[in-house]
């Protein structure tokens, strides 16, 4: 995500950035022409050259094949935690030695310390980023119907999550402004209701309104601080910034819901 005061040579260059890192999945069904990305087919063509292939490691889709792909979604499923910046300059210095998805790029990518909040990497707040990136669906690809299937923030445990609450109030609000866009989000999905196993990370990182004891055989599970924030969210249909739950209270299903 970029900040629109940048030139305009180095506004089209980031975008096609974002053609490369987000909408070569994305572009051969939801664009109006379909295909890959131009950028995605000069640019891991060339890539592959250097690397020494024979052709370029992107499929080369038929006519055929892109008439096919183009329009078969009825909707665009999005996943969205983090956001980064990217740059490039002569201190970026880039390997040919093997094929690699951030190879193809040649941009250097960080995030910036200001935006961490809690004990954890694996997440920051940077609603902006998550604000744009919807409006970019928009503009790009006709406005398709979106389903936000993922959305949510690491801990590394504890009940008192204020940090994760103040994320989801934030990116929720976001959302809104997106919204307000005439962007068309239709779901919204938290992610996650419960601990679990995150990849490389196990049992370290947590992303569960619901936190889970792994040390129990009956992995005991407690509702946080941010599963009653949720929860009020969901009843009322309404996203109260001010609201503080009674935590004392136990957590109970509504009656008529």
């Amino acid at each position: 995500m970029v900040s629109c005061s940048v030139p305009p040579l180095q506004r089209t260059k980031l975008k096609e950035l974002g053609m490369s890192m987000f909408c070569h999945y994305v572009h051969p069904i939801f664009s109006k022409n379909g295909d890959f990305p131009e950028v995605v087919k000069r640019r891991v063509a060339a890539k592959s050259l250097e690397q020494g292939f024979f052709r370029s490691r992107l499929p080369e889709l038929t006519k055929e094949e892109v008439n096919y792909l183009r329009g078969t979604a009825d909707m665009l499923g999005l996943n969205h935690y983090i956001t980064n910046l990217a740059y490039k300059n002569k201190s970026a210095i880039f390997s040919t030695d093997g094929p690699s998805w951030r190879n193809d790029h040649e941009v250097i990518t960080f995030q910036l310390d200001e935006w961490k909040i809690g004990d954890s990497n694996r997440t920051r707040l940077v609603p902006w980023g998550f604000y744009k990136m919807l409006n970019r669906i928009k503009a790009d690809f006709g406005n398709p119907p979106i389903f936000v299937t993922e959305n949510g923030f690491s801990s590394h445990g504890g009940l008192y999550d204020d940090d994760r609450v103040i994320y989801y109030k934030s990116y929720l609000h976001a959302m809104l402004d997106a919204i307000d866009d005439g962007v068309n989000v239709v779901a919204y999905s938290a992610w996650s209701l419960m601990d679990n196993f995150e990849w490389i990370q196990g049992f370290t990182e947590r992303f569960g309104l619901y936190e889970v004891d792994f040390n129990s055989t009956l992995r005991i599970r407690t509702p946080r601080k941010s599963a009653y924030v949720y929860k009020e969210i969901v009843r009322t249909r309404y996203l109260d910034l001010s609201f503080e739950p009674d935590l004392a209270q136990p957590m109970m299903i509504d009656q008529g819901h």
